[in-house]
């Protein structure tokens, strides 16, 4: 009776509690929600076309309410010859055959339900403003479901088509980043991986001619041309065809490893590369962060790419005598760890994953084939890049938009970056050293690091070090 007594007389003050403890559990919970993806694609060989329904639930993390959602469809970046994201220099490797445009059309947009209107908010239409008849608060949820195709043109880039393969990279919508008071526009430029993203779960459907095979992360079935896939706490989702693929399949690091090649030797060869380097780098940084992963023989103008549980790898270097394919391998396989897992600002701050996995990927041939071969591959790799004149005084702390060409980005934030760890290595002792980088993988999983959270795991002296390098005060 008293209790019933008790809670008469203050039933307003309880009820606003109650309430206000409810809320709060709403809040976390839709904090700790993660964003997803569901994507229908149907691939039209012959127009070399995707046609793509996508349904996004997401949170509204910014700490702002927002009337608008930016989201990055990149097909319209390989509209145009001129602003086409590739350098001068690699042009004619890109587009052996001339130039030939891409293209994306958005058909639809929906927000929970309802018709919305969008807009493209750049000139180069890769950055699509989608207005919501509502403002969306502080951690609410949203529907977004968007239909549009995406029209790929021929090249050996990372989106686009081949005579043998179509690469379905860096093609669904994602939404932009923001810094707190909007959101970020950053241009789509040819050096580096101009993308920040944040983590997700994906459900996709690819629907495909039969005679293709497909590799993606993730996959769950496949049957008469209708594969899915799904993943858990992915950056981005990216696909290859190719009526002309080997497989081979193996186990390492606790996952499923997949190797797709033109030839069944060629699979087999980067199928052990890849289970060798998961290995390695689950013992040096803990463990594997995905299920299974992936890896791709591609027509790339470049070495390789990274995607999360993906990486495609230049086919030409499968035909390449020495340790190129091996060393490739490796690097894209460390992406896993820094970039797919531990996230970081590409644009900002390249150096934060890139130089961790040229510095990896010194690691697994130290660890795969001894310290006189790191030692033989440092002196030809890192040490010329220290010596360049002209770079003297420069720091690995460099943003994209600071690089006017490739070969002095990779000569900054590969190879400098690399010296840089191997630098604070020898300060700190290999037993320091690893401990820090387990610390930096274990505390930003899933996460977008800053550049602090590193240094930080380094020590006062170790961060020091690491500083001086950045800052360009260390040769």
């Amino acid at each position: 009776m008293r209790a019933l007594a008790f809670f008469r007389r203050h039933k307003g003050p309880l009820l606003s509690a109650a309430l206000l403890l409810l809320l709060t559990a709403l809040l976390l919970y839709a904090a700790a929600r993660p964003d997803r993806h569901v994507i229908e694609a149907d691939w039209d060989e012959e127009r070399r076309t995707l046609c793509v329904q996508q349904t996004t639930l997401l949170t509204n993390r910014t700490g702002a309410a927002l009337t608008a959602l930016d989201f990055r469809l990149c097909g319209n970046a390989f509209s145009a010859q001129e602003g086409a994201p590739v350098s001068k220099e690699r042009f004619s490797a890109a587009y052996p055959s001339g130039f030939s445009p891409g293209e994306t059309r958005v058909r639809a947009a929906f927000v929970n339900g309802r018709k919305a209107s969008w807009e493209w908010a750049d000139e180069a239409r890769t950055i699509l403003r989608l207005h919501l008849p509502f403002s969306l608060r502080p951690q609410g949820g949203v529907e977004i479901s968007l239909a549009y195709e995406v029209q790929l043109g021929e090249n050996r880039l990372r989106t686009g088509v081949s005579a043998r393969q179509a690469r379905l990279c860096n093609l669904f919508a994602l939404l932009c980043p923001h810094d707190g008071e909007r959101f970020r526009h950053d241009a789509y430029g040819p050096i580096g991986d101009p993308f920040v993203t944040s983590t997700a779960d994906w459900e996709v459907t690819l629907r495909a001619p039969t005679r293709l095979v497909a590799a993606g992360p993730g996959l769950q079935s496949v049957q008469d041309g209708v594969w899915r896939f799904s993943g858990r706490n992915l950056r981005d989702f990216a696909l290859t065809l190719s009526a002309d693929y080997c497989v081979a399949q193996g186990e390492a690091a606790g996952a499923t490893v997949r190797s797709f090649a033109f030839t069944q030797e060629s699979a087999e060869r980067a199928l052990a590369y890849a289970c060798r380097a998961l290995d390695i780098y689950a013992a040096l940084f803990g463990d594997y962060p995905f299920p299974d992963f992936t890896v791709c023989a591609a027509d790339l103008c470049a070495g390789g790419m990274e995607y999360p549980a993906l990486a495609l790898v230049g086919a030409e270097l499968y035909e390449q005598a020495g340790g190129a394919l091996e060393y490739a391998v490796a690097h894209e396989a460390a992406h896993q760890w820094w970039y797919a897992a531990v996230g970081s600002d590409q644009v900002l701050y390249p150096w934060q994953d890139e130089a961790l996995a040229e510095y990896s990927a010194l690691l697994y041939v130290e660890a795969a084939h001894g310290e006189a071969a790191f030692d033989a591959l440092c002196a030809a790799r890192l040490a010329p890049a220290l010596e360049i004149p002209a770079l003297q005084g420069v720091g690995v702390a460099q943003p994209l938009a600071r690089f006017a060409s490739e070969e002095v980005y990779d000569a900054v934030v590969y190879r400098r970056g690399a010296a840089m760890l191997h630098d604070v290595r020898g300060l700190l002792g290999d037993e320091a050293f690893f401990a820090a980088l387990r610390q930096y993988f274990a505390q930003n999983r899933f996460a977008v690091a800053p550049p602090g959270a590193l240094l930080k795991t380094f020590g006062a002296d170790g961060a020091a070090r690491a500083l001086s390098w950045l800052r360009g005060e260390t040769p």
